[in-house]
């Protein structure tokens, strides 16, 4: 914390409630970095997670969970949880091998943008980066071009991260943790990127965390697949023998003509980042002409592929409902159209596909954290946004200072 010896030397004073939220949030994150990764799933997790979630989301503002799983002709579950006052999107999907999973997705990634949107003021205070003796480094990455180096004699927002690594808090600018996108912005933003990468809920602060922390890797690697020539050729790996959740998800998409491409993100930490494409194969007029997409981090290689698989066909099933608010015409191409024609040849086209084979295997956070801070993408910064302890929910906003931003590039 910034102690009483801190302010005396002139560096702004931290409110105490802040100070004691950090600390609790510290010792718990430190409790759950060294637990096991393998612990095998409950079957009955999601169902008795959703309905714990349920009362909550109805007073954080979602109205309405519709599955979306019939739109499509695949079968497998997508839900989309509805937002109407949401302050970005207010559509959030949901996807899973049952519907109960689907279900607790969409909740969770609405409750993200709940958390995110209502931080107390209590949590924040006002400063500038040279009060707070902010490294000249440690943002540099995260700052849009036009704030140079005159921001840092500004006033801002900021609350408290933990630096995971050490336990120390660290002050981050809250434009880096909320997620108010409003036109006008909030007082005190315009200077960093706008972004959700690394905000997550789960129904605990450790596994928040670790999603947070995944999502942040994967999209260094995407931003990095961006920049790497001939990454479409030389990354693209075979989609059999990865594992059984994957092989279950290539026989049910199979027989409905829909292909799959999978290419090998670059990362730093060597975590198996995962990067598919999926469309309809067919020679009938399809469904949904155009690609969708999908992109996932996971500890095995596995996980990666079949969470990134079903990202994808979500996506194809929140087009094909047309509900999302920031989805244009321009999302609804023909197949004949050109840009079709090019997505299909990427995806079909036979060409020499490896394996991701993953030389890092971590067995606890710990490691995870560890290898993040060697390879330089550090330090990682953890903020608790927000929970509910009677709905067992936790939200955590994670940041990578020395990741790639992934948002500018797109």
């Amino acid at each position: 914390m910034l102690s009483d010896a801190d302010t005396a030397e002139g560096l702004p004073p931290v409110p105490p409630a802040i100070d004691g939220r950090i600390a609790d949030f510290r010792d718990e994150l430190a409790a759950g970095l060294r637990q096991p990764l393998d612990t095998p799933a409950d079957p009955g997790a999601a169902e008795a997670c959703f309905r714990r979630l349920l009362p909550f989301s109805r007073r954080a503002g979602i109205t309405r969970l519709a599955d979306l799983t019939g739109l499509d002709r695949l079968g497998l579950p997508v839900v989309q949880a509805i937002q109407p006052a949401a302050l970005s999107e207010v559509t959030s999907l949901g996807r899973g091998l049952t519907l109960m999973e689907a279900a607790v997705g969409a909740i969770m990634e609405g409750l993200e943008r709940f958390f995110a949107e209502r931080i107390p003021s209590s949590d924040c205070f006002l400063a500038t980066a040279d009060e707070l003796r902010i490294d000249a480094a440690l943002l540099e990455n995260l700052l849009l071009p036009h704030a140079g180096t005159a921001w840092r004699s500004l006033p801002i927002p900021w609350t408290l991260a933990v630096d995971v690594a050490s336990g120390a808090p660290q002050p981050v600018p809250l434009e880096l943790v909320h997620t108010c996108y409003t036109d006008p912005e909030p007082q005190g933003d315009g200077l960093f990127v706008r972004t959700t990468t690394g905000l997550a809920c789960h129904s605990t602060a450790r596994d928040a965390f670790a999603h947070g922390l995944l999502e942040c890797i994967e999209r260094d690697a995407i931003a990095r697949a961006f920049t790497t020539h001939g990454f479409f050729d030389r990354r693209r790996i075979a989609t059999s023998h990865i594992g059984p959740t994957v092989e279950h998800i290539l026989s049910v998409t199979r027989t409905q003509g829909i292909a799959f491409a999978l290419w090998h993100a670059p990362s730093p930490t060597d975590l198996p980042v995962i990067w598919c494409q999926a469309i309809e194969a067919g020679a009938a007029e399809p469904t949904l002409a155009l690609p969708t997409e999908g992109h996932s981090a996971g500890f095995t290689v596995e996980t990666a592929a079949a969470s990134a698989m079903l990202e994808a066909l979500s996506a194809r099933a929140g087009a094909i409902s047309g509900a999302r608010d920031d989805q244009t015409r321009e999302h609804y191409r023909k197949s004949t159209d050109p840009l079709v024609a090019d997505a299909r040849r990427l995806i079909l086209e036979a060409t020499a596909a490896g394996t991701a084979a993953s030389p890092f295997a971590p067995t606890c956070l710990r490691d995870v954290v560890d290898r993040v801070a060697a390879c330089g993408l550090g330090p990682v910064l953890a903020v608790p946004v927000g929970a509910d302890a009677e709905a067992g929910v936790a939200c955590v906003r994670t940041i990578l200072a020395g990741a790639r931003p992934f948002s500018i590039l797109r």
